[in-house]
């Protein structure tokens, strides 16, 4: 007589192997009472990469009420170009998700509303390379409800050329927000809503020429009771100097990252000085491509940001941390003297694109 085994406990043994395909997949054949608790996991995490491995998906479960879709909480389609009667209906059949990236969603010209709304449950949403209108992105975020967590890069277009109306409802995003490209229309979209946002984490890395002091400021003073680390990344063409921003809203600030790839960095002591600094805990720069500079108010802007950090350190306990790369070190030591003898800079290994997009408190 075989041993007998409560559902729960078998319950606990599929879910023990969470981590572990080839034996979820094992489990399958074991017993129909196992599927249903091995398919929760082997599908928990759904990837597709390209249009045919999507149409491979629709021809496996042609039948969008019977796919194991509904298990799935994670899900990162690359290469979709559009949105076809057929492909839909499967598509809103990932019902459950939790959290959506879709990677080179499709050409110019096609239409988010098709989305609205599809999982009610989902928390975080990750969209690059779409070429839409602000309102369409707007429309699709303000469309889920649990929504906490946004990444876009992309090159929408301006909310006021399509007959832009503020959401009446919106969800409270009080998690992270990452920009990646031309981003002053997504940001002030996101400062209108009604009832947010209320990001915890705020990042924005972009051209110097694509953004304005008063877009980032609005956003930080709506999320000013909220805010707790804001990471601001320009890069620079033409030598535009980035636009300082004012801080003076935030205070909840505890961690404040800069990256710098140009020819000043006056913009970020302007930045800093406007902080408060009872609430900061650190504050980070990444510098990548570091040239020699010859003007003396070039040297002078950095040693004035010397000095406002180490003073910050030593009247303020605000811990300061910089990390460079593609740079001589005796020339980051002759900009940043003070910080460097305190052992608060740091060399590391670059590349030319210098620093990862992702700041080091966005990365889990």
């Amino acid at each position: 007589m075989l041993p007998f085994l409560p559902p729960e406990i078998l319950d606990l043994i599929v879910d023990h192997l969470h981590n572990e395909p080839t034996a979820l997949k094992a489990c399958c054949v074991v017993s129909k009472s196992w599927i249903p608790r091995s398919r929760r996991h082997i599908f928990a995490r759904v990837r597709l990469d390209a249009v045919k491995a999507t149409e491979s998906w629709a021809k496996a479960f042609p039948d969008p009420s019977d796919s194991p879709a509904h298990y799935t909480r994670n899900f990162w389609v690359h290469g979709l170009r559009a949105v076809t009667a057929d492909l839909l209906p499967w598509i809103r059949s990932f019902r459950h998700l939790e959290e959506l990236t879709m990677k080179m969603f499709g050409p110019r010209g096609v239409s988010l509303a098709q989305l609205h709304g599809f999982s009610l449950t989902l928390k975080s949403l990750h969209l690059t390379h779409f070429y839409v209108t602000v309102s369409e992105v707007i429309g699709l975020i303000c469309s889920f409800p649990l929504l906490e967590d946004l990444s876009l890069s992309s090159k929408a277009r301006d909310i006021r050329a399509d007959g832009w109306a503020t959401p009446s409802v919106s969800p409270k995003l009080t998690g992270s927000l990452l920009l990646h490209g031309e981003s002053r229309y997504i940001i002030r979209g996101l400062s209108e809503l009604l009832d947010g946002p209320h990001f915890s984490k705020i990042g924005v890395r972009c051209n110097a020429e694509d953004i304005d002091s008063r877009t980032i400021t609005d956003l930080v003073s709506k999320c000013s009771e909220t805010l707790e680390t804001l990471y601001l990344g320009y890069y620079t063409l033409n030598y535009v100097e980035p636009p300082a921003v004012d801080l003076s809203n935030a205070t909840k600030l505890k961690h404040l990252e800069f990256q710098w790839r140009g020819p000043d960095i006056q913009w970020i002591t302007t930045a800093i000085q406007t902080a408060q600094f009872k609430t900061l805990l650190q504050i980070t720069i990444f510098m990548s491509s570091i040239r020699p500079i010859s003007p003396r108010r070039k040297f002078l802007g950095w040693h004035e940001l010397d000095h406002l950090m180490v003073q910050l350190w030593t009247s303020h306990s605000i811990l300061p941390k910089i990390l460079y790369c593609n740079g001589p070190q005796e020339l980051v030591a002759s900009l940043l003297p003070e910080l460097t003898k305190r052992g608060f800079v740091h060399g590391q290994e670059g590349n030319r694109n210098g620093f990862p997009y992702l700041p080091l408190r966005f990365r889990s």
